[in-house]
């Protein structure tokens, strides 16, 4: 039987009932309405991945990572998918604070390298307060994001925060449940400290601990990428430095950081640092001068 005659029937028995003052006129009107109005809606869903390849630790040689995060709408519905961030507790909420990060949309995972321009449509905070990734996606579709993370020089030592990346898509006035991605981020000891000595503002001579290597290590200072002052075994365990030793790039006056590193058997510095130190350029009216501390 057709819907059309089906409802025609349902119109004639009604009239019918109700003519004939049956009670079940009623129940017949509204069984049938109740039918008619049934729908069928879809979900919310969403996913989050990438997050644990941005685990790291830093050092010398890793000043920066940049790693993509794909978020991913596995509802039925279009929607958007927003992003918000968390420092596990008991981790280091300062080290959070003190890792600078830059956010930015890109077409693929292969996209976002080091040395990927930062892009259009990008976000900037650190790990403890960093504003939404957001993008619209339709069901079953993802967005890359590619996310930069750089200690700043007030990063404390030996420090490891733990980071969550939270992720929920919205269609309307729903709301997928909310997935979380986690990764941590650990800083290095801090470097031993130089001992300096002063001489009259011609030189400074820098010393570092050598007990804990064998005597024949060879070391070299530098400033930046650049070494300073001749290569040093740790026999003697000391270097001087003065003024026009300093590389033009560390400019004419104002604090210069050293930092001593061991050498490989070729003479090139490993991420081994036996000390760090600061050191300020002075121009004076007869000439450049040198003296330890900022």
């Amino acid at each position: 039987m057709s819907r059309r005659l089906r409802v025609l029937l349902a119109a004639a028995l009604t009239i019918a009932f109700v003519a004939g003052g049956s009670s079940a006129a009623w129940a017949l009107w509204t069984a049938t309405g109740t039918t008619a109005s049934s729908v069928t809606i879809g979900k919310t869903g969403a996913s989050l991945s990438g997050t644990s390849a941005m685990t790291t630790t830093f050092s010398s040689t890793v000043t920066s990572i940049t790693k993509p995060i794909t978020l991913t709408n596995s509802g039925s519905l279009a929607g958007t998918a927003t992003t918000s961030v968390s420092v596990v507790s008991g981790s280091s909420t300062t080290l959070a604070q003190a890792v600078t990060v830059t956010a930015w949309p890109v077409t693929s995972a292969t996209a976002c390298t080091d040395s990927t321009a930062v892009g259009t449509g990008s976000v900037s905070g650190t790990w403890n307060s960093l504003p939404s990734m957001t993008s619209k996606l339709a069901a079953g579709t993802g967005a890359v994001w590619c996310a930069r993370s750089t200690p700043t020089s007030s990063a404390p030592a030996s420090s490891t925060t733990t980071v969550h990346v939270n992720l929920t898509v919205t269609t309307g006035t729903w709301t997928s449940g909310v997935v979380q991605g986690a990764f941590s981020l650990t800083t290095p000891a801090a470097s031993p400290a130089l001992t300096c000595t002063d001489h009259n503002g011609t030189y400074v001579e820098l010393a570092w601990d050598t007990t804990s290597r064998p005597k024949d290590t060879w070391y070299g200072a530098f400033v930046g990428s650049t070494m300073v002052a001749a290569k040093e075994q740790g026999y003697y365990g000391r270097i001087t430095l003065a003024p026009d030793q300093v590389p033009a790039s560390a400019g004419t006056s104002g604090p210069v950081t050293v930092t001593v590193k061991v050498l490989d058997s070729a003479g090139n510095p490993t991420s081994t640092v036996a000390g760090t130190g600061t050191i300020t350029l002075l121009t004076q009216s007869n000439g450049k001068a040198v003296r330890c501390g900022a």
